[in-house]
Formats: C-alpha cells, sequence, structure tokens
C-alpha cells in the first residue's frame, strides 16, 4: 500500500512538475517568439536616384524610433510592473531615458567587468538567479506616416541585451534574445490611425547570458538604433552578393542571389528585378535582369542573377575599392515597386598550404581587440565617434 501511493505521489509531482512552463529567457529551446528570419541589412527607397546617396534617413521608408523613452527599473523580475504595456496604465510619472543606450550609464544599476567569471553568484544553466536579474521597462509612442497605410510595416531592434518582450498598443507581438544580432518583427497587424503605444520589457540576463561569458563589459537595455521601416506587399527581402575570382585573380563571375516575398493573398506575377553595378565614379559597369517572375500568394521566391565581369578594381585593406549594387523591383508596367542598394568589393578569400590569401596573395592578420564601448554611452557608438576611433 505505502508502494502505491508513494508511486502516485510521484507520479503526481512529475506530472505538476513538467506542466511546469518555464520563463522563456530560462528555456534553451526559445530564442525567439515570432521574430523575423534574418537577412541582410537594407532599407528600401522609391527611387534609384535616392540610394545613389546610400542614406537612410533619404528613403521615405524609415522612420527612427531614438529618443528619450519613459523608463522604470526593478532589480527582479517579481517587482516589474507587469501591466505598464497596457494603453491605460500611467507612465506619466516615470523616469526618462535616452535610446539607445545602456541603463548602467544613466544610474541604473552598476556595470559589471568580469572576465571567465559569470556576472552572477549562483550558476545553474539554463536558469537565472529570480533576486538578481533587473528588469528595465521602456514606454514610447510614434505615429506611422500616411503613405504607408498600403505597406507592410516592421520595427527593428539593432541590439537588446540580454532579452526582451515587444508590446504595440496593448498587444504582445514577440520575444527575442540575441543581443549582439538584430531583431524584427512584422507589426503591421497591430497598428493604428494616429498615435501608437510600443512597450519593451528587458531582462538583463536570460540563459543566453551563459553564452556571452566574454571579458568584457557586461551591461544591458536598448543600446542600439531603434527604427520602423516599411514594405511594399510585394518585397526584395533578402540578397547576397558573391564574387568569384578566376584562377588568375584577374576577372570575376558575379552572382547576384535574391529572395522576393509576397505579404499579400493574391499572386503576383509579371514581375522584373534589374540590377545595376556602379563603380566608385558612378559609372554604370553592369546592367543585369530577371523577367516575369511570379509569386504565388503569401509565399517568396529565390533566384540568381550572374554575369561575368572583366577585370574589375579588386578589394584589398590596401584598396579598399568599392562598387555599388542598386536593385530595382517593377511591375509589369515597368512601374518602380522598390528599390535596395548595397556596396560590396570584388575579392577572392581562402587559407591554402595552411595560410590566409586575398586574392592569391597570403597576408598577417594585425590589430586590436576593439570593443564597442564608450565612456559615456557604454556600448551604444556615436558615428562621429566611429569615424574618430578609424581616423
Amino acid at each position: 500500500m505505502r508502494t502505491i501511493l508513494f508511486l502516485i505521489v510521484a507520479m503526481t509531482s512529475f506530472t505538476t512538475f513538467s506542466q511546469t512552463k518555464p520563463n522563456d529567457w530560462e528555456n534553451s529551446e526559445v530564442f525567439g517568439i515570432n521574430k523575423e528570419a534574418p537577412h541582410c541589412t537594407a532599407i528600401p527607397f522609391a527611387t534609384v536616384e535616392q540610394t545613389k546617396k546610400a542614406d537612410w534617413e533619404l528613403s521615405p521608408f524609415y522612420k527612427s524610433l531614438n529618443g528619450n523613452w519613459k523608463f522604470h527599473w526593478v532589480p527582479k523580475p517579481a517587482d516589474r510592473p507587469v501591466d505598464f504595456y497596457k494603453t491605460d496604465y500611467d507612465v506619466s510619472s516615470w523616469d526618462e531615458i535616452p535610446v539607445p543606450g545602456n541603463l548602467q550609464m544613466y544610474g541604473y544599476g552598476i556595470p559589471i567587468y568580469v572576465n571567465v567569471k559569470y556576472p552572477f553568484v549562483v550558476v545553474d544553466p539554463p536558469h537565472i538567479p529570480h533576486d538578481n536579474n533587473p528588469v528595465g521597462s521602456y514606454r514610447t509612442t510614434f505615429t506611422v506616416p500616411n503613405d504607408w497605410n498600403r505597406n507592410e510595416v516592421f520595427i527593428h531592434f539593432g541590439g537588446v541585451r540580454s532579452a526582451f518582450y515587444l508590446w504595440v498598443n496593448g498587444q504582445k507581438v514577440g520575444y527575442s534574445q540575441g543581443s549582439m544580432t538584430p531583431a524584427e518583427f512584422n507589426i503591421t497587424k497591430y497598428l493604428k490611425k494616429g498615435e501608437n503605444t510600443l512597450a519593451v520589457e528587458v531582462y538583463r540576463w536570460s540563459d543566453g547570458s551563459y553564452m556571452e561569458d566574454q571579458d568584457m563589459w557586461r551591461l544591458s537595455g536598448i543600446y542600439r538604433d531603434v527604427y520602423l521601416f516599411a514594405t511594399p506587399k510585394v518585397h526584395i527581402r533578402d540578397f547576397f552578393v558573391k564574387t568569384d575570382l578566376d584562377d588568375e585573380y584577374k576577372d570575376a563571375q558575379l552572382t547576384i542571389d535574391v529572395d522576393l516575398i509576397n505579404y499579400s493573398s493574391k499572386k503576383e506575377k509579371d514581375l522584373v528585378v534589374e540590377a545595376m553595378v556602379l563603380d566608385d565614379k558612378g559609372n554604370e559597369v553592369v546592367s543585369l535582369k530577371r523577367h516575369e517572375l511570379v509569386i504565388p500568394d503569401s509565399s517568396d521566391v529565390g533566384f540568381s542573377i550572374g554575369t561575368l565581369v572583366k577585370d574589375p578594381a579588386k578589394w584589398t585593406a590596401e584598396t579598399p575599392n568599392l562598387y555599388h549594387l542598386i536593385l530595382t523591383l517593377k511591375n509589369k508596367k515597368g512601374d518602380v515597386i522598390e528599390v535596395e542598394e548595397t556596396k560590396f568589393g570584388f575579392k577572392e578569400v581562402e587559407i591554402r598550404d595552411a595560410q590566409f590569401l586575398v586574392n592569391g596573395k597570403h597576408v598577417y592578420l594585425k590589430g586590436t581587440n576593439r570593443h564597442e564601448m564608450h565612456p559615456r554611452y557604454g556600448q551604444h557608438i556615436p558615428h562621429e565617434t566611429m569615424v574618430k576611433d578609424i581616423e
């Protein structure tokens, strides 16, 4: 009888334990919820002329959300304002904090510098001490440009340490961890006309913190740019430029992999993608087209276009020659749907006979270990500081 009772209690305890859902930030199987798949860094433009300056601020499809946000800080998750994301939650008495920026640089918690040790005392992966995991709650508002009403709208977080949840207009959008890589969410269905409310809940530590144990400052918060961008219903979601030099490292096979996505509920056909490559003087070097593309509803299509380029100027550290790729998506009438761009160089990187080669020549890698660190702003580095460091 005692054995039977023991088994019943043990099974009940096991069932209760197994049904207890771990926190996302302590679940090694969860890295994101409702996040967009990674892709190259690019912003849509409306015209080819806009792309030639390669300045996102000139795009009508880009809107920065950087600035002062309302902010509240607590030392552990149990103390956080659970309902702060609701639109009727009053945050008028909260402090303000610059975004981007690290919390510790503005007096919320302390910066921690360690090498091989973990920054928290209790080490029990994937668990995080619940009495030592500060949470920052952010709130701000924004409006969406009127001419974006037929577009898909995304929000981009360049970097958030270590994990965060996102709400728009009181609706939960998703979750992300992976603090040194961008996180993007499609927020189209959560938006409304006029003012929108944005709420972000940031946890200093997550199970990912066990993988971030490097010799560096441990800081947290929204420390890189936050912005919105809009895309048409048919969109160049991703592209990859490849350059393969011949055996003499003279001529190059240029290949451009393109991924088109259709967010609409109808099939799109007779699309055209044009690729134009300009040299550093703005002269056209290459012109390619892919005609009559068809994309089923709510799906994506990948394809490649390419050509042989005769003796392009090569990229090396000493001669950093760059070319400018401009991709244009058009409909069957020839009207421009969107334009995207990037800079790239013709080069061949190999490892042969235990040597590292660039364009067939062995090189020595020399330099310094440069961390993203600013004495005032932490891991948010202003553009002018980056330029000064290089100079």
